[in-house]
């Protein structure tokens, strides 16, 4: 028998270009299913549900949904809370008074983490409830899934980055560092050379965190491709260090999932090359742009996006439960995915490193097998957003009324 309630979709971590293409493809699914009443939107993810600030979907005019799958970041608001036994406790109190029958979060393997909470205390309280996970992040380190939605458009964004800021370095002969998100894994960074136009084209370095290599190494590389082509453009992880060496970048501050911030190797690497090589060094940290630049958009990218929120809610109403939505690769060349599903247990808590082999011997530059593996994922929009003045929509959040008193986190 088919659980007949309302359903709450929530939002969490690093937002990304094509984050809202997952939530779109939720909404639009639940729209003919009559096991989903009411369909509600967390603010600001679980922040939203402990709050009981929930919106109702159902009530934002069919148009408008449609936009919001091209918007970049989060347009529920998002959070990095790691709920604690307390919040979740308060969490089912929320779901029994708003009868959640489905409850759907998007994010990386902290969120499907927290999601796996949710389920197995559904479980415990003998409240019937199907809980799916839909997979979200840039860093694209989600394990079992092929790709993560978000990786395809931000690596997109910042594979074209290193092409133009190549041209400016070329025009000076300079040095050029380019800061690449992604924190312990380089698949960010590896997707700037998996782009390259032609073999001499920038990024002419790569250093992914998974393949350290030395001070001298490091130098002596850039310092053979200034001598080769008058100019060089580097691509780093924000997770770089020398093989040897403490980590000089790295903050003392925390996020709430307790992740360091990283941040300052463009800049620092750039003083380490322009003392040991006296050409002029610039560095360029890319950002949360990296996150939020809808223009560069990948279709790919957004077509998967909003292919694990459909079946997300197609595969709730069906009976499944405690599951994430992953992405499967069927074929190379042609690009052939279909959606298919693992357990949230599976991916909680786990990060997945950019292959060995898929690192040259050297450890700067991907193989061929990167390039295989990441340029159809790179693949543009057939019509790009327009770049310069672009007005992007906003639900009009339709609060519904709160049942709980008000709660206070410890």
């Amino acid at each position: 028998m088919p659980l007949t309630g309302n359903a709450i979709i929530g939002q969490s971590g690093g937002p990304t270009i094509v984050i809202n293409a997952s939530l779109v493809g939720a909404i639009q699914a639940a729209w003919d299913l009559d096991e989903i009443e009411h369909f509600y939107g967390a603010i600001h993810g679980m922040d939203g549900v402990l709050n009981e600030e929930l919106c109702d979907l159902f009530r934002e005019d069919p148009d408008l949904v449609e936009e919001i799958q091209f918007v970049p970041s989060a347009a529920l608001g998002t959070c990095r809370l790691k709920p604690t036994d307390r919040d979740l406790e308060r969490a089912m109190e929320v779901f029994k008074a708003h009868n959640i029958r489905y409850f759907f979060y998007t994010g990386g393997d902290d969120s499907q983490l927290a999601c796996h909470r949710v389920s197995e205390l559904a479980k415990a309280s003998d409240w019937d409830m199907h809980v799916i996970g839909i997979p979200k992040t840039i860093d694209n380190n989600l394990v079992v899934t092929d790709t993560c939605p978000g990786f395809g458009s931000a690596a997109r964004y910042a594979a074209i980055c290193c092409q133009y800021v190549g041209r400016d370095a070329e025009a000076f002969g300079t040095l050029e560092v380019v800061e690449i998100m992604g924190r312990n894994e380089g698949w960010l960074t590896g997707a700037t050379a998996a782009a390259r136009p032609e073999p001499d084209a920038p990024p002419h370095l790569v250093y992914l965190p998974e393949v350290k290599v030395t001070r001298d190494q490091f130098i002596g590389d850039v310092q053979d491709v200034y001598d080769r082509y008058g100019y060089c453009v580097v691509a780093v992880s924000e997770g770089f260090t020398f093989k040897g060496e403490e980590r000089v970048t790295t903050s003392d501050q925390v996020d709430e999932f307790g992740h360091s911030r990283l941040g300052g190797v463009a800049q620092w690497l750039g003083d380490v090359l322009e003392e040991a090589t006296g050409v002029r060094a610039r560095h360029d940290k890319l950002g949360n742009l990296q996150r939020c630049f809808a223009a560069t958009a990948s279709q790919t990218d957004l077509d998967q996006a909003y292919a694990v929120g459909q079946k997300a809610v197609q595969w709730a109403v069906e009976g499944q439960t405690d599951i994430m939505v992953t992405i499967e690769r069927k074929n190379d060349d042609p690009y052939e995915w279909e959606c298919g599903a693992t357990s949230l247990m599976s991916v909680a808590g786990e990060s997945r490193p950019v292959p060995r082999e898929w690192i040259n011997e050297e450890g700067n530059d991907i193989t061929d097998e990167f390039v295989t593996y990441c340029k159809p994922l790179l693949v543009g929009r057939a019509c790009e957003l327009d770049p310069g003045f672009t007005s992007f929509p906003r639900f009009r959040k339709h609060m519904i009324e709160r049942k709980l008193s008000a709660y206070e986190r410890e």
